[in-house]
């Protein structure tokens, strides 16, 4: 039977359900503080968690965050009187896989132990919040409708060689849901490779996709291998596809087509067996009705698409995120923070977050640092959280024409206002925004580079 632990500072209760659950066959070991507690779980080879709400020296909440960054996959269940029941709810969605209530019934606890350590641990609920870790960070799903079909989807089409296009605005987790699609497909134990197109210089694309020899341009003076050379065998991710020039645009058609690779000044070619993943913030259809992406490579890519949901249309997913980013924040800031109070929640959940992901990360680490108490209140949030309206009045105030190079005369603040409002404008179109704005592509990219602007 499965090794459970028990944590409770009240040794009467532990020596009670330690009694009842070995006559069920179960091994039990107890401890009486968080502390204590979680060094029994690094080393006594846990199976399932029975943790009490209120610990003398952490919270519920503390011991889950722990022992999901410990194993996601070990079964959680918080103990907890009546008058604490919403707010077992509430860890339920940030991770648990289940609560009970004191007076505890004791058959029940059996039943609900029993089902727990029964269930595959793909169908456990911290699993569904966690579903994989990657190199770069813990990718949480989430348990909305929408991204869980995205996730099925992915899965899906991850066993076969179909190339994959994400589409999702800036933060949405496009990168993740390529690795999952590589980790799931049969090309796992070969090379994922990824490359921010939208990142690379005109004059180097050449060299960084497909390589070049020595001697083949000046300060070319050793041979390089590109990114394809690279992936070869496995997954090439390329981000923001739809940065590449139209030159570039044509030889990764060849390349796609042909499954071969010419370096730069080679008069040789290469054979390479490569998935292609894309990603895009922005709809490729529509640049290729524009004429700035060829339509022959947009369907070489697109035999598969899959669509990301900004975060603000995932409802409590919000809370789910805030969750592992604030357990993220207290390891990074040597803090001990336990959540948002009610009031802040909400702000959360009714603030837009155009940035996604990327922008909910940074508020939160940055509400983990400036909280005073284990509890974060609105006052550690950024300004612009709590009055999300006010940007739109500093760009409000600025009347200038875009057509005229309005952003050669602005200041540096006012800058970053209007070209985050033109975005948004135009409905996250980069393309499109920088035209508004009288500049090409680039230099909206580099702008947006140097204000940090992640939208």
């Amino acid at each position: 039977m499965g090794k459970i632990l028990i944590i409770d500072d009240d040794s009467f209760i532990c020596e009670i359900l330690k009694k009842h659950l070995k006559n069920h066959k179960y091994q039990v070991e107890t401890a009486f503080s968080a502390q204590s507690a979680l060094q029994i779980f690094k080393n006594k080879g846990i199976e399932l968690v029975l943790c009490d709400f209120r610990l003398p020296d952490s919270s519920g909440l503390e011991v889950l965050q722990k022992v999901r960054a410990m194993n996601p996959d070990i079964p959680v269940i918080i103990m907890t009187a009546y008058a604490d029941v919403r707010m077992a709810v509430k860890l339920m969605k940030m991770g648990a896989d289940d609560y009970i209530t004191k007076p505890i019934q004791q058959e029940e606890l059996i039943s609900l132990i029993a089902k727990l350590l029964k269930k595959p641990k793909a169908e456990t609920v911290a699993s569904k919040a966690a579903d994989s870790t990657f190199k770069n960070g813990e990718f949480i799903i989430g348990n909305s409708p929408r991204i869980r079909q995205v996730v099925d989807l992915a899965k899906k089409v991850a066993p076969t060689n179909m190339s994959v296009i994400i589409e999702g605005e800036t933060g949405t987790g496009k990168e993740y849901i390529a690795r999952f699609i590589h980790d799931n497909s049969l090309r796992r134990d070969k090379p994922f490779v990824a490359i921010d197109c939208g990142a690379i210089p005109k004059d180097i694309a050449n060299s960084e996709l497909f390589g070049h020899v020595k001697g083949s341009f000046t300060g070319a003076v050793v041979d390089k291998e590109g990114v394809f050379q690279k992936a070869d065998g496995g997954t090439l991710f390329l981000d923001e596809i739809g940065n590449l020039t139209y030159e570039i645009q044509l030889k990764l058609l060849r390349t796609i087509q042909e499954r071969e690779v010419s370096r730069v000044g080679d008069d040789k070619s290469r054979k390479v067996d490569i998935r292609i993943i894309a990603a895009t913030n922005e709809q490729l259809s529509n640049e290729v009705q524009e004429g700035t992406f060829r339509e022959d490579l947009y369907h070489r890519v697109n035999e598969f698409k899959l669509s990301l949901p900004p975060i603000r249309e995932r409802g409590d997913d919000i809370l789910v995120f805030v969750s592992n980013f604030i357990r993220q924040a207290n390891t990074e800031l040597n803090r001990s923070v336990v959540g948002f109070d009610r009031e802040t929640e909400q702000i959360l959940l009714n603030y837009p977050w155009y940035g996604n992901l990327r922008e909910l990360r940074n508020v939160v680490k940055r509400s983990v640092l400036m909280a005073t108490g284990d509890t974060i209140d609105k006052s550690c949030l950024p300004v612009e959280i709590i009055f999300p309206e006010n940007g739109e009045l500093a760009v409000a105030e600025v009347k200038v024409n875009r057509s005229e190079s309005m952003l050669k005369n602005a200041s540096s603040e006012i800058e970053k206002q209007l070209i985050m409002k033109t975005i948004q404008e135009a409905g996250y179109n980069k393309s499109k925004a920088a035209r508004i704005l009288n500049i090409d592509r680039k230099t909206l990219y580099n702008k947006m580079k140097l204000y940090d602007i992640d939208l």
